[in-house]
């Protein structure tokens, strides 16, 4: 048996044992940290999604939002008024406060799945805003 068909083998039994989530793991798939918008390199739990829903009126994790409205989120603002602009989060972790958004990508037509975090400072305001991915903070308008 040559190498391409033992990988092939192997393949096969990892999907047959294991299920697809196994699939990106053998892989070696990962998911690097973006040093640009993401400069702390504070933790984002991945978006995840089953296959059986991905038919054809497949919609991604995440509230559909207008890109404007991040430019209100600034330093200082407190907890209150963040979650009256953005929303309930989907995750609260200490002082840090996780969603999930769809940005559209106007040259597409596209969405795109967007994670956002504001991170709160003793007083519980604002201290600083941080996007997962740089295209996220580029369609939102800001600048990296």
């Amino acid at each position: 048996m040559g190498k391409q068909t033992s990988l092939a083998a192997a393949l096969m039994a990892v999907i047959c044992t294991s299920g697809a989530s196994s699939i990106a793991y053998a892989a070696g798939q990962s998911n690097p940290v973006d040093r640009v918008s993401n400069p702390a390199a504070l933790d984002y739990s991945d978006v995840e999604i089953t296959p059986r829903d991905m038919d054809e009126a497949f919609v991604r994790d995440g509230i559909v939002t207008d890109p404007r409205l991040f430019a209100k989120i600034t330093p200082g603002l407190e907890q209150t008024q963040v979650q009256n602009l953005l929303g309930a989060p989907l995750r609260r972790n200490g002082q840090e406060w996780d969603y999930n958004f769809q940005l559209k990508m106007e040259q597409s037509g596209n969405y795109l799945v967007c994670q956002y975090k504001v991170v709160f400072d003793e007083q519980k305001r604002v201290r600083d805003t941080v996007w997962r991915r740089r295209q996220c903070q580029q369609l939102a308008g800001e600048q990296p």
